[in-house]
């Protein structure tokens, strides 16, 4: 199973202030404020479910979509970026490409940009969010861990405080909790094996014996550490977890940060079958990955959206080799049916709160910078949409949760 659950580290990993509000497009126009309006983004539970809430008090799901950017990826094989060159020769400049984007994913029934972003472009036009990356180091008990935050979020957060088209922070994305295909041992064995004088071996040392009482601990600091670098910088907007990775959380990390997060993030792609729980016998317990996310809201006691997933098929000329681990349907109709059905039960799940497709444009042939070389694009490196795919989705987001309140 070596490569296979290697390849696990492939799953995916400042605007003006102040704007004017956006009107969420998958919001009916006649839908009238179920919540005290705030001017910013937050969730609320109303009608027996949970919601995000616009600026203006309406309930709102995000169908949202990540990595929407003039210079997605770069062919490792030829040092050329595709995508770039085509909307080079498609568009007379880069605000008409944005212009058109924006047109485009309004039309499809798009309302909100995910991680990776070009944000400083999209702002003003579309609500979105931001991957702030506030983990480093190999001590997070040590200074540097906490003024590095402080530094990230003095200079990102503090500029987006009063933008009311920003839906929320991310902290991180796809952290290490424990043992997996990154490193054979557990984070206490990382943290006795620091030099003597580390604080994080210092504190390591008191759970030498006790592994979960480390972990408990350990992402408590960290969660401490980076939501107090936000909230000194901003006040206002929602803080979106750390995008956890379904098949690889440990219950004792989200029971940990559904005390500091207003909405717990997953990245939730679809594996190969068997290996769910192939990765839960070898690496778990971790907690139980199924189709509406039940277990992660009813350990976090938080609304759950998944910042990332994506489906992919083979005959939409890229290779598709990489990562091995997703299913490749032989059709864009079969990824367009594996979409619907993912999202139909996410739709279900009144803790679901919104669901971010995995990615805008597809993969350069001979793959991006870590190789991955897949179809997870609504767009074509061409520019071309898969129409199939974006039909289905128009459909698809017509029937969001939001669309339906009585």
């Amino acid at each position: 199973m070596g490569l296979t659950l290697c390849v696990m580290a492939h799953l995916r990993h400042a605007a003006p202030a102040g704007g004017q509000i956006v009107p969420p497009t998958n919001a009916p126009a006649a839908t009238s404020p179920m919540f005290r309006a705030t001017g910013y983004f937050r969730t609320g539970f109303a009608r027996g479910r949970w919601w995000l809430v616009t600026p203006d008090g309406r309930p709102f799901y995000a169908n949202g979509i990540d990595h929407v950017s003039a210079a997605p990826d770069t062919d490792r094989t030829t040092n050329t970026c595709p995508y770039c060159d085509a909307i080079a020769t498609a568009y007379p400049d880069l605000d008409a490409w944005t212009t058109a984007t924006v047109d485009r994913l309004h039309a499809w029934g798009f309302n909100t940009l995910g991680a990776w972003s070009d944000t400083d472009r999209f702002a003003a036009r579309i609500p979105y969010t931001v991957l702030l990356d506030l983990a480093s180091g190999d001590d997070w008990f040590a200074p540097a861990f906490a003024a590095h935050a402080a530094t990230i979020a003095a200079s990102e957060v503090a500029p987006r405080r009063n933008d009311p088209n920003l839906l929320g922070w991310y902290l991180d994305s796809e952290l290490r909790w424990g043992v997996d295909w990154r490193k054979q041992q557990s984070l206490l064995d990382d943290y006795l094996a620091l030099p003597a004088a580390s604080p994080g071996r210092s504190v390591a040392e008191r759970y030498a014996t006790d592994p979960e009482g480390f972990l408990r601990i350990l992402a408590r600091r960290y969660f401490q550490v980076t939501t107090a670098a936000v909230r000194a910088q901003d006040p206002n907007h929602l803080i979106l977890g750390t995008k956890m990775i379904t098949q690889l959380t440990p219950r004792t990390v989200v029971r940990v940060a559904r005390r500091y997060v207003d909405v717990l993030t997953v990245d939730d792609y679809t594996l190969l079958p068997g290996l769910d729980d192939l990765i839960q016998q070898t690496w778990g317990p971790f907690v139980r990955r199924t189709p509406t996310l039940v277990a992660f809201h009813a350990a976090a006691h938080r609304p759950v959206m998944v910042a990332e997933y994506s489906f992919r098929a083979a005959d939409a000329g890229v290779p598709n080799s990489w990562p091995p681990i997703f299913p490749i349907y032989p059709t864009q109709q079969a990824r367009a049916d594996a979409y619907v059905a993912y999202i139909e039960q996410l739709h279900q799940a009144p803790w679901v709160v919104g669901d971010f497709w995995f990615e805008y444009a597809d993969e350069p042939k001979g793959g991006r910078f870590d190789g991955e070389d897949s179809n997870f694009g609504v767009v074509s490196t061409g520019d071309v949409p898969w129409q199939v795919l974006t039909d289905r989705m128009t459909a698809v987001h017509a029937e969001s949760p939001d669309h339906l309140v009585p």
